[in-house]
C-alpha cells in the first residue's frame, strides 16, 4: 500500500535532526504556550489600496470571491487569502491543522487565481529541524503594505519567538515567505531549522538544482538517502537552493511549483549579517530546505563529518535573529522549464515534436541537469537556459519508450533544435459501453507497455522509480467518457479481460501495426459468482483530494467500476469532499454508490497523542465545502478517544474504523496506532486490556464518555500488507476475547492506478436491498453487528445448523453444538487450498479445500464462544500476473455461541 511519508525522524544524535520519542511530560512542557503578550505587535490599520492585491481572513459571506480550485485545495473560512490578482494562496487558520505539525499557520493553497490548479500540498517550519520542536503559531494577522500583500503568522515556544510573513507582490509570480526565528527567553539549544514541503508519494516530483554549486544540481535523479545512517543522511545535504516541484499532467490545468532558499543569515546583536550554511535533502515523499544557526568556524563547500560536529555547539544568544528568505515560483505547465523559464537569463532554445506526449530534457555540457520540457499542443516547445549556456544535449523519451538525443550549440540567435520525429504508433480500438480491465503484456520480444508514465525518469539511488499512476491496465467504465482507443507500440501482446474477483477472466493475442487501427473481438466478461444478497464494499479509498495521491476522482470511479464493486467509501486524507456529482456526471448512478467519508491522519507528536493517534476512517460523513478541508473535525492535539467522541457528534450515523493497526516497516509505525496505542506502548494481545501495557484503551474521556477502544471496525488487512495480517487477526482475536465485539475488515487502500481498487473488498449481508443506492444506515447497521467477510478472491457462506436453528455470520447461535456449513466458491483463477476454523482464536479444525466444496464440521463448546472462518490459497500464474503482491485469501466475521441459551453472550476471557 502507499503511505504518507517516514518523516524526516532517526538521524541519529550527531545530526540531532528528530527527536521522536520525546515523553509527553516533555512535550507538555513545552506546548505550553506563553502569553500573547509577548509576542511583537503587528496589528495596524492596513493600506488603503485599489489594486488587486488582497490579504484577509476568509469569511463565509465572501466565499465566492475566493477562487478556490484544483484538486488539492482546501482552504476554507477562518483561513487566511492572499492575492494579487495573478496568485491565490491560503494559510491556514491557527486551529487548522496543517502538515505534519499540531495547529496552523501553514501554506495550504497556492495557484493560478485563474486557474484550477492547486496541487501544492503543506508546507511546515521546522525550528529545530524536528515536528516535536516546531513552533506553534498563535496569532496571525493579515496586512497590505509598500505594494504588497502579507499574511503574518506570530508564535513562540521554548525561549524561541517566530514570525513568518507570506507576501505578494502586485502583478508577481512568485510568493515571498520570509521566516524570523529569535530568543527571548532560555530554553534548549537551536542548532538547526529548515523548511518541511510534503509531497507524498511523488503527488509532486522533486527537482533539485543548485544555482551556486553546479556539481550539486541533480535534478530528477535524487540520491538515496537510509534515514537509520547518519552518513548517509550527511551524504543526502545538498548544497542545492532550488526544489522544482512538478505536478501531476493528469488535470486539465498542470502546475509547478519552485521553492528557493534564497538566504539565511544570523543577524546579531550589533545588526552585522553573517551567512548561514545551507542544504537541500529531498526525498520521494517529502523535501527539507535546512539552515544552521551560527556559521561554520571552518567552512567548507559541503556539509560533512566536521560539520556537523561544529553544529552540535551551535546556539542563539538573545538580540540575535535567524533570517531566512523563501521564493516559491508558480509554473503553469506540469514541468520544470515553467519554473526555470521564469528563473534562468541565457539564450531560449525551441524546436518541433511530431508527437505531443514526449518529454524532453536538456542537460549541459557536464551532463548535469538543466531542464524539461513537455510541448504545446501544436508539437511546438521553447525553454529558456542559463546564463552563459554554450552547448547542451536534449534529450527525449516518448509514452511508448522510443529514445532520440542530440548535441547542439546554442551561441547564436536561432538556437533551433529542429523537427523531432517519432516512430508512428499503431492503435487499438476499446470496447464500448461495457465495464472491464485489459491488462497488457508483451509478447515475442515486444516490452510490456507502460500507461501513465510521466517520463520524468525520477530515480533514487540510481533506481528508476515508477509513479503510482504506471502500469499495464486500462480500466473502462462501460460510460462514454471511457477511452475509445490507445496508442501502442508495434509488437504482439497479450491481452488479459477481466472485471475483478466475481468474473473469470479471458486472454486475447494481439497485433499491433505501425500506423494502423487493430481491433479485437473482446466479449464482456463472464460473472462467476453471484453475490445476491451481499453487496461488495471497499471502505478505504482515494483519488487526488488526498495530499499522497494525483489519480483524479473521475479514474477512481472509472477503475472501480472496472473490478465489478459497487460501495466505494471515500477515504481522503484530514479531508471530507463530496465526489458523489461525478459518479452522476459519469452516469454510473445504479452501478456505483459513493459513501462520503475521510481518513483521519495523524502526524503530529502532542502532549494528548505523544505517539499520535494513528489513522483512521470515518464514514458516512456530511461534507461542508464552505470549511476548512470540507469541515474536517481538528485531528491534531487531542486524544484518540476525544475525535471519536466528536465524530460521533457531528456525524451520529457514522461508523469509526481503525486502519492498519501494525506497521510493515519500522518506520511507519506513527500510522499504525497498535505499535504504540499514542502513548509509546505497543498493544500486547497476550495481555487483558485492564493491563498496565494495554489500559491505555479503556481510559475514558470525561467530557464525552468515550475511549480509544471504542472504534467500531477494524482494518485486519489494508493492500498487500500480508506481513503483518497474522499480527492484526491476532489482535482481533484478543479483543473479541475479552468481549470487545469489533468487525474486521480489509480494504484496498488504494492512492493510484497502479494499485487495485477493492481488492481487498468486503462482502456485507444486506438482503433485499435491491438496486443502488442502498441505505447508508442499513449498510452501517450490518457492518457494526458483523454481517460481512473479507477477501482478495474466495467467496464463502456460513451458518450454523441445529434442527430448525440456523445463524450466519454475526448472529448468535443458541446451544453448545452445531454444525458448520462453509460453501466455498472462487472464479477459476482464483485457487484455493486451506481452511481454518477458529474457536477462541485457537485453531479447532485445519483441513484443505477448493472451490466449489461444501464443508460440514461440527462444532462443541462448553461455553460460550465465537467461531470464524479463514480460507486461503497460494496465488497462481494468472492472479499474479493480476494483483501481483497479493494472494486468496477470505476472512469472516464471527458467529456467536450462546452456550447455556439464556440470551446473552460472555467473552471467553470475561
Amino acid at each position: 500500500m502507499t503511505r504518507p511519508p517516514r518523516f524526516f525522524c532517526r538521524a541519529r544524535a550527531l545530526l540531532a535532526v528528530c527527536f521522536c520519542g520525546l515523553s509527553s511530560a516533555v512535550l507538555a512542557q513545552s506546548l505550553v504556550r506563553p502569553p500573547l503578550e509577548f509576542l511583537p505587535d503587528v496589528d495596524a490599520e492596513p493600506e488603503a489600496v485599489s489594486s488587486l492585491l488582497r490579504a484577509e481572513q476568509m469569511q463565509l459571506a465572501k466565499m465566492d470571491s475566493y477562487p478556490r480550485g484544483g484538486p488539492d485545495a482546501i482552504a476554507g473560512v477562518g483561513d487566511w487569502w492572499l492575492s494579487n490578482g495573478v496568485l491565490c494562496a491560503a494559510i491556514s487558520d491557527v486551529e487548522h491543522d496543517a502538515g505534519i505539525v499540531s495547529g496552523g499557520g501553514s501554506l495550504v493553497d497556492l495557484g493560478y487565481c485563474d486557474r484550477d490548479d492547486d496541487q501544492w500540498s503543506y508546507a511546515n517550519f521546522l525550528t529545530g529541524l524536528s515536528k516535536d520542536t516546531a513552533i506553534p503559531v498563535q496569532r496571525i494577522h493579515a496586512e497590505i503594505r509598500d505594494g504588497g500583500a502579507e499574511i503574518v503568522t506570530l508564535g513562540q515556544r521554548d525561549g524561541l519567538r517566530q514570525i513568518v510573513r507570506y507576501r505578494l507582490e502586485e502583478d508577481s509570480q512568485t510568493l515571498n515567505v520570509q521566516v524570523e526565528i529569535s530568543r527571548y527567553a532560555e530554553g534548549p539549544a537551536l542548532r538547526l531549522s529548515g523548511l518541511f514541503t510534503l509531497y507524498s508519494q511523488r503527488a509532486l516530483s522533486p527537482f533539485s538544482y543548485s544555482s551556486y554549486t553546479p556539481e550539486a544540481t541533480l535534478g530528477f535523479a535524487q540520491k538515496q538517502i537510509d534515514r537509520h545512517d547518519t552518513a548517509s543522511l550527511i551524504n543526502g545535504l545538498m548544497p542545492a537552493d532550488w526544489n522544482i516541484l512538478v505536478g501531476s499532467d493528469a488535470y486539465e490545468a498542470g502546475v509547478s511549483y519552485g521553492v528557493q532558499l534564497e538566504s539565511a543569515e544570523l543577524i546579531t546583536a550589533s545588526g552585522t549579517r553573517r551567512s548561514l550554511p545551507t542544504f537541500l535533502a529531498v526525498f520521494p515523499d517529502y523535501s527539507m530546505h535546512g539552515w544552521m544557526t551560527r556559521p561554520l568556524w571552518m567552512q567548507s563547500e559541503r556539509l560533512n563529518w566536521l560539520s556537523m560536529l561544529q553544529n552540535r555547539f551551535m546556539d542563539i544568544d538573545k538580540k540575535e535573529r535567524l533570517l531566512a528568505n523563501f521564493n516559491v515560483v508558480v509554473g503553469k505547465r506540469s514541468d520544470v522549464a515553467s519554473v526555470t523559464d521564469q528563473i534562468y537569463r541565457g539564450p531560449e532554445l525551441r524546436g518541433y515534436s511530431s508527437h505531443q506526449a514526449v518529454s524532453f530534457s536538456v542537460w549541459d555540457r557536464h551532463e548535469r541537469a538543466v531542464t524539461q520540457v513537455r510541448p504545446n499542443a501544436d508539437g511546438s516547445f521553447r525553454v529558456r537556459l542559463p546564463d552563459r549556456a554554450q552547448r547542451v544535449r536534449v534529450s527525449a523519451v516518448t509514452p511508448w519508450g522510443q529514445r532520440k538525443a542530440r548535441e547542439l550549440s546554442v551561441v547564436d540567435s536561432r538556437n533551433d533544435s529542429g523537427r523531432w520525429l517519432f516512430t508512428q504508433n499503431g492503435e487499438l480500438s476499446l470496447p464500448r459501453n461495457v465495464a472491464m480491465s485489459l491488462y497488457f503484456f508483451g509478447v515475442n520480444g515486444t516490452a510490456d507497455p507502460e500507461f501513465g508514465d510521466d517520463l520524468l525518469a525520477f530515480s533514487e539511488g540510481g533506481i528508476a522509480q515508477r509513479n503510482e499512476d504506471q502500469g499495464n491496465r486500462i480500466d473502462l467504465a462501460g460510460v462514454p467518457s471511457d477511452p475509445e482507443r490507445i496508442s501502442l507500440p508495434e509488437g504482439h501482446y497479450r491481452v488479459l479481460v477481466g472485471r475483478g474477483i466475481e468474473y473469470d477472466v479471458e486472454e486475447y493475442l494481439l497485433t499491433v501495426v505501425a500506423g494502423q487501427r487493430s481491433e479485437l473481438p473482446i466479449r464482456p466478461p463472464q460473472r462467476a459468482w453471484y453475490s445476491e444478497d451481499w453487496r461488495s464494499a471497499d471502505l478505504h479509498v482515494h483519488s487526488g483530494a488526498s495530499f499522497d495521491s494525483v489519480l483524479p476522482l473521475q479514474e477512481r470511479l472509472r477503475s472501480f467500476v472496472a473490478q465489478g464493486a459497487e460501495l466505494l467509501v471515500a477515504s481522503e486524507h484530514n479531508r471530507i469532499v463530496d465526489g458523489r456529482s461525478a459518479v452522476s456526471a459519469m452516469g454510473l448512478n445504479g452501478v456505483l454508490q459513493l459513501i462520503v467519508g475521510s481518513e483521519f491522519t495523524g502526524m503530529a507528536h502532542t502532549a494528548k497523542a505523544p505517539f499520535t493517534i494513528g489513522h483512521s476512517n470515518a464514514f458516512p460523513l456530511q461534507a461542508r465545502p464552505e470549511q476548512y478541508a470540507g469541515g474536517i473535525p481538528k485531528i491534531e492535539g487531542r486524544a484518540l478517544r476525544e475525535l471519536i467522541a466528536d465524530v460521533k457528534r457531528r456525524d451520529p450515523g457514522a461508523l469509526f474504523q481503525l486502519n492498519h493497526p501494525r506497521a510493515v516497516a519500522p518506520l511507519d509505525t506513527d500510522l499504525a496506532f497498535f505499535e504504540h496505542l499514542s502513548v509509546g506502548k505497543e498493544y500486547d494481545p497476550a495481555l487483558p486490556l485492564n493491563s498496565d501495557n494495554n489500559n491505555s484503551l479503556l481510559k475514558v474521556d470525561p467530557a464525552s464518555g468515550a475511549r480509544d477502544i471504542d472504534f467500531d471496525l477494524l482494518e485486519v488487512l489494508n493492500g498487500s500488507e500480508f506481513e503483518v495480517y497474522e499480527t492484526v487477526r491476532d489482535d482481533w482475536f484478543s479483543l473479541l476475547n475479552q468481549g470487545a465485539r469489533r468487525g474486521a475488515t480489509g480494504n484496498s487502500d488504494s492512492h493510484g492506478r497502479r494499485q487495485h481498487a477493492a481488492i481487498p473488498r468486503n462482502y456485507i449481508y444486506l438482503p433485499e436491498s435491491g438496486g443502488l443506492p442502498i441505505s447508508e444506515a442499513a449498510l452501517v447497521e450490518a457492518l457494526s453487528e458483523g454481517r460481512s467477510f473479507m477477501t482478495t478472491g474466495p467467496f464463502m457462506a456460513l451458518t450454523l445448523r441445529e434442527g430448525d436453528q440456523r445463524a450466519g455470520i454475526g448472529d448468535t447461535f443458541a446451544g453448545r453444538r452445531a454444525e458448520l456449513h462453509v460453501q466455498l466458491r472462487s472464479a477459476p483463477w482464483v485457487e484455493l487450498e486451506q481452511m481454518t476454523i477458529w474457536v477462541n482464536g485457537r485453531i479447532y479444525r485445519q483441513l484443505p479445500c477448493r472451490a466449489n466444496d461444501h464443508k460440514v464440521i461440527e462444532l462443541v463448546v462448553e461455553e460460550d464462544a465465537w467461531v470464524v472462518v479463514e480460507v486461503s490459497g497460494p496465488a497462481g500464474d494468472r492472479y499474479r500476473q493480476l494483483y501481483p503482491g497479493l494472494r486468496p485469501l477470505a476472512l469472516s466475521n464471527p458467529i456467536y455461541f450462546d452456550a447455556n441459551r439464556d440470551g446473552k453472550w460472555r467473552a471467553p476471557l470475561n
